[in-house]
């Protein structure tokens, strides 16, 4: 979390921000729904529990997660556009409203940072061996609110994930994985799917899940309407200013 608590990214559709602890007690919410534990393979928090998780998240240097927002309802509760780029920073900064964040969550992304890997493995096609060495970062997409599932937003969610760590740590395609439970068949289809193309790499039985890569020869996804990794002041409980760097 300490390698994007200053980030925020915009797309078409979304809006990703750190996560803050007033996002909790609404995270907690959707962390006791049964369909949601079971397709994040996650146990039920006490909301103690869980704000002490966020902390942890906070501080920590190998894993880092974004709350995304719907951004036509977090404009809307704003009455004002996101800024987008540095122009319009310029000309108007953005005041976080938490309250307005609270209005537009549906979900969040986060990466587990995995450094110095040594993997060999067999490859799914020529059944012949690879070996993977170098840091990678495993994917996790979750969109909770369940009418904005089936819109494309978890993939676009996704594709704003790897264009952050694309540009803020150098991230390369083939450094891309996502660890799926079987039956969690809409995750698999999504990184399978157009726009991500992620393939499967092997089969971990015992855990009942698979490991799908993005291909090291793919091109990094650009998500639509993508204006880049911004920064802005961490906030507290309450708003700060908000301001994009050069």
């Amino acid at each position: 979390m300490r390698l994007n608590e200053f980030s925020y990214c915009v797309s078409q559709s979304l809006v990703l921000v750190p996560y803050e602890a007033y996002h909790v007690t609404r995270y907690h919410q959707w962390m006791l729904q049964p369909d949601i534990l079971e397709a994040t393979a996650s146990e039920p928090l006490s909301l103690e529990e869980e704000f002490e998780m966020q902390r942890s998240w906070r501080n920590s240097d190998d894993k880092l997660t974004f709350i995304v927002l719907h951004r036509d309802t977090l404009e809307s509760a704003m009455g004002s556009k996101v800024p987008a780029s540095n122009k319009e920073s310029a000309s108007l900064p953005w005041q976080r409203q938490p309250a307005a964040e609270l209005a537009a969550m549906i979900g969040d992304v986060n990466s587990f940072l995995i450094p110095n890997i040594r993997a060999v493995e067999e490859d799914n096609q020529d059944n012949e061996e690879v070996v993977r060495e170098g840091r990678e970062f495993e994917l996790e997409v979750m969109i909770a609110e369940p009418a904005y599932r089936g819109r494309g937003l978890g993939r676009e969610a996704v594709q704003c994930l790897i264009a952050y760590l694309s540009e803020a740590l150098g991230a390369q395609p083939g450094q891309l994985l996502a660890k799926i439970g079987d039956d969690n068949l809409a995750s698999q289809r999504l990184f399978t799917g157009p726009g991500l193309r992620f393939q499967l790499a092997d089969r971990q039985p015992v855990f009942r899940q698979a490991t799908y890569r993005c291909p090291s020869e793919a091109a990094p996804p650009t998500p639509p309407g993508w204006a880049g990794v911004l920064t802005c002041s961490r906030l507290p409980a309450a708003a700060t200013g908000c301001g994009l760097s050069a």
